[in-house]
């Protein structure tokens, strides 16, 4: 006897043990994944991210609605999750792009070489990191060494985005004084 690929473990489950918000999310991509496809699709220009990006909003407009968000106008409510997820995913491949070169370094430093540094020029960073408040270090290594954006800083360390800003600011004037030192 041949296996039936339709029936499984999956068969099993029960509708009344599907959350509310888990069937109002399907309902919702039911009726508007097609618009937001096409609008990720127009916002980020390739398949793949739209793609990416439509299950990212239907991820949040789930995690939404188990909230007890209730939208007025979901297919507005949807396009603005769709606008804040593709505007997020291009501040990312922008960030990777300065960071991710595909180009040969060789090449590069032959062309525009940089400063010749020396070994110990970097040793008072250790210092003057260890020196500054642990919030201020956190804010500073969040933003400058893994690059992310205020607000990620600000979700990441739990405080608000202009909490961030002073946070940075500081660590930043305590950092130059601590390399000066």
């Amino acid at each position: 006897m041949a296996a039936v690929p339709s029936i499984g473990r999956a068969s099993f489950v029960e509708a009344r043990h599907v959350a509310p918000e888990a069937v109002a999310t399907k309902g919702l991509y039911e009726r508007h994944a097609t618009k937001i496809q096409g609008y990720c699709m127009h916002q980020l220009g390739s398949r793949e991210e739209a793609e990416d990006a439509v299950q990212t909003t239907f991820m949040n407009a789930f995690r939404a609605l188990g909230r007890g968000v209730v939208p007025e106008a979901e297919s507005a409510w949807l396009f603005k999750i769709a606008e804040n997820v593709c505007l997020s995913r291009r501040r990312s491949s922008w960030r990777r792009g300065r960071i991710e070169s595909p180009s040969d370094f060789g090449v590069i430093e032959e062309i525009v070489p940089g400063p010749r540094r020396q070994r110990d020029e970097l040793i008072g960073i250790e210092d003057a990191l260890a020196s500054m408040p642990e919030q201020q270090r956190r804010a500073i290594l969040l933003r400058e060494w893994q690059g992310l954006s205020y607000r990620e800083v600000a979700t990441e360390l739990e405080v608000s985005q202009s909490a961030v800003e002073t946070l940075i600011f500081r660590a930043r004037r305590s950092l130059a004084q601590g390399l000066e030192q």
